[in-house]
C-alpha cells in the first residue's frame, strides 16, 4: 500500500523520538546522573570503611595543619556521551625530610572546589572550547596531595634531624596516592557500566599516576577502548632516588604484567614501565608529551642530585643539569618508541611545564603538527595502530628548533 508523504513524515518523526528516548534510557543505565558543572566527592562519606593495603584514603598530613588538610576528595563532571576522561593532577613529590618536612616540594591538600570548577582556558578541562576533543565527555579529576606521584601505599616516618618541629623526633607523611586512586576507581566502577572510550591522562606527578593507574583501569574495563597519555613525567632520576629514596613510598605496580612480578625494582626505568605496559596491552595507544627543556622536571632532577642542599636547588645551578636532563629525556623517549609499536611521543620546543590543562594544548605546534590534532588522532583514529600510512597525525614528533635555553657540550 502506498503511503502518503504526511504519513511518512509522521512515522519518521515518531521513530526519531523513539530512538532518541531509547538512547537516553540506555545512557542513563551506562553512566551516572551528574550535573554539567564540577561536583566534589568525599570518599569518607560514601565508602567509610574503604582501605587498600590497610590504609584509608588520605592526603599527606604534614606538620603544617593550616596548609595540609588530610581529607581526600575528588571531582567529577557530567557529559553527554558515554566516554570518560580520568585525569590525575600533578604537584611535585617528596622523599626526604628536607623536601617532605622543611622545604616542601609537593602539593599537600586537595585544591578547593572553586579552583577546580574554574576551567576557562585550562586545556582539556575547558569543555566550553569547541576545539576540545573531550568537550562532551564525562570527567573524573583525581587530586594529588601525597608526595608520591600517585604511586604510594605507605605511611613513612621522616626524622626531624634539624629539630624544626617542636615536641617530636620524627613526622609521619601519609604516602597514600595509590590508595586514593583505588577508591576513585571503585567509584568509577560503581557508576560507569561500560564506557565506549576512556582517556587516561595526568600532568607532572599526575603523568606517573596515569601510566601506573592505566593497567588497573584497563583491567576494570576490558571491553572499552582505553588510551593513556603522560604529560611531562619522563622519569629522569638520579641513582640514590632510584635505588633507595623511592622505597619510602611502597610503589604499587601491576604485578600481572611480565617483568613486573617482583614489584618495583631499582633497575626499572620509565622506559621499562611504558614498554612493559604497552606490550601487555598492544591494542591500547600509549603516549607521552614533554617540552625539550622542561624547567620543572629539570628542577626536580636537580633536587634529587642535591637533596640535602636546598640552597643549590635554584635555576642558577641548572646549566649542566639542564643538558643532562634533556639528553636522558630524549634517550628514554627514543628507547620506548623503538621497543613499543603502540607508543608515540610528542616533544615540543621550549621550557614550559605541562600542556594538558594549559592554553598551550590548543596552540602548541612546534613539532610540526598541532598538539590538539595529534591528541585527537590518538583518541579518534581507529586505524592508528595499523600500518604507518594509516596512523595519520599520531606519530612520533620532535621539534627541530627546540629553543635551547643553555649551550650544551
Amino acid at each position: 500500500m502506498k503511503r502518503n508523504p504526511i504519513f511518512r513524515i509522521c512515522l519518521a518523526v515518531f521513530l526519531a523520538l523513539f530512538l532518541s528516548a531509547s538512547t537516553s534510557v540506555a545512557m542513563h543505565r551506562l553512566v551516572p546522573d551528574l550535573p554539567d558543572g564540577i561536583t566534589q566527592i568525599f570518599p569518607s562519606e560514601i565508602y567509610p570503611d574503604f582501605t587498600y593495603n590497610g590504609l584509608a584514603p588520605s592526603c599527606a598530613a604534614c606538620p603544617d595543619p593550616t596548609n595540609c588538610s588530610p581529607q581526600f576528595s575528588f571531582f567529577v563532571k557530567g557529559g553527554t556521551v558515554n566516554k570518560l576522561v580520568i585525569y590525575f593532577q600533578g604537584g611535585g613529590a617528596c622523599w626526604d625530610s628536607m623536601n617532605c618536612l622543611y622545604y616542601p616540594t609537593y602539593s599537600r591538600s586537595v585544591p578547593p572546589l572553586e579552583l577546580v570548577a574554574d576551567t576557562a582556558g585550562k586545556g582539556i578541562l575547558d569543555t566550553a572550547n569547541p576545539a576540545n576533543p573531550f568537550k562532551d565527555w564525562y570527567f573524573v579529576y583525581i587530586p594529588y596531595c601525597t608526595g608520591d606521584i600517585h604511586w604510594g601505599a605507605r605511611d613513612n616516618s621522616y626524622p626531624d634531624y634539624l629539630g624544626a618541629i617542636p615536641g617530636v623526633d620524627s613526622w609521619t607523611i601519609r604516602h597514600r596516592g595509590f590508595v586514593n586512586f583505588q577508591v576513585v576507581l571503585k567509584w568509577v566502577q560503581d557508576n560507569f557500566l561500560l564506557p565506549r572510550k576512556i582517556f587516561v591522562t595526568g600532568s607532572s606527578a599526575g603523568s606517573y599516576g596515569a601510566i601506573m593507574g592505566f593497567p588497573y583501569i584497563r583491567e576494570a574495563y576490558p571491553w572499552s577502548v582505553i588510551s593513556v597519555l603522560g604529560d611531562a613525567g619522563n622519569g629522569v632520576v638520579e641513582p640514590y632516588f632510584q635505588t633507595t629514596a623511592i622505597y619510602n613510598w611502597d610503589v604499587q605496580i601491576p604485578a600481572w604484567i611480565p617483568g613486573f612480578e617482583a614489584g618495583y625494582t631499582p633497575d626499572m626505568t620509565m622506559s621499562d614501565m611504558y614498554t612493559g605496559i604497552a606490550a601487555y596491552y598492544p591494542l591500547s595507544k600509549v603516549a607521552q608529551f614533554s617540552t625539550a627543556w622542561d624547567w620543572n622536571q629539570t628542577f626536580f632532577y636537580n633536587v634529587m642530585l642535591n637533596i640535602h642542599d636546598p640552597g643549590s636547588w635554584g635555576e642558577a645551578y641548572w646549566p649542566l643539569v639542564w643538558c643532562d636532563w634533556n639528553q636522558q629525556m630524549l634517550g628514554l623517549a627514543h628507547d620506548t618508541a623503538a621497543a613499543a609499536p603502540n607508543y608515540r611521543y610528542y616533544i615540543s620546543a621550549g621550557i614550559y611545564h605541562t600542556i594538558m590543562t594549559s592554553p598551550d594544548f590548543y596552540t602548541e605546534s612546534s613539532a610540526g603538527v598541532p598538539f590538539v590534532e595529534w591528541v585527537d588522532a590518538m583518541v579518534n583514529n581507529p586505524f592508528g595502530l595499523l600500518h604507518p600510512r594509516f596512523q595519520g597525525k599520531w606519530k612520533n614528533l620532535e621539534c627541530e628548533d627546540c629553543g635551547d635555553p643553555v649551550p650544551c657540550p
